[in-house]
């Protein structure tokens, strides 16, 4: 740039001046105010898009604030519903928030065990579980003693479950073995 287009440009700001009270004035001239301006300025997209946040959640608060009212609907018909705390007239929000936060710090290493593949195992047992104990009171597999257990074995669904849970056994012993 040369010398006459700096003059140029001090020529221009000189006519582009506008009158500033003198407070404002001063406090524009403090370095710290100068630095957080130009800081803003120099991050105007970033500050959009915070503002466009705000305004989408001011937005929403209505249907926001509707959700969280039902959920404590939700949560009052639920305790008052339940036998075991419908004499409970308090709660100790300490001891829940606590457990809060001990369970959210244990979440990382939930996420890490429960991969779709153990969840989908996890799945199989508890529909094998739920079954079993509703068919258990109206039809036992009835087990009279040492032999009639060992005949059970010949049962292929039997068979697989406890196959199944040999190889699951033998899993669990190496990962003991490795430790």
């Amino acid at each position: 740039m040369s010398l006459t287009s700096v003059t140029s440009l001090d020529a221009s700001a000189e006519q582009a001046k506008v009158a500033l009270p003198p407070e404002l004035a001063a406090k524009l001239a403090e370095p710290a105010v100068t630095e957080a301006l130009t800081s803003l300025l120099s991050h105007a997209d970033l500050v959009a898009v915070l503002v466009e946040g705000l305004d989408g959640l001011i937005g929403r608060s209505d249907e926001i604030g509707a959700t969280l009212m039902e959920g404590f609907a939700d949560l009052r018909a639920t305790v008052e519903s339940n036998e075991s705390l419908a004499g409970a007239k308090s709660f100790d929000f300490a001891a829940i928030t606590g457990s809060v936060n001990d369970f959210i710090a244990v979440l990382p290493q939930v996420k890490e065990l429960l991969t779709p593949g153990t969840l989908a195992q996890l799945g199989m047992l508890a529909r094998g579980l739920s079954a079993g104990s509703e068919q258990y009171p109206k039809d036992p597999v009835p087990i009279g003693g040492l032999l009639s257990l060992m005949k059970l074995i010949k049962d292929p669904q039997i068979n697989a479950a406890i196959s199944y849970a040999a190889t699951v056994l033998r899993a669990v012993g190496r990962e003991l073995e490795s430790k």
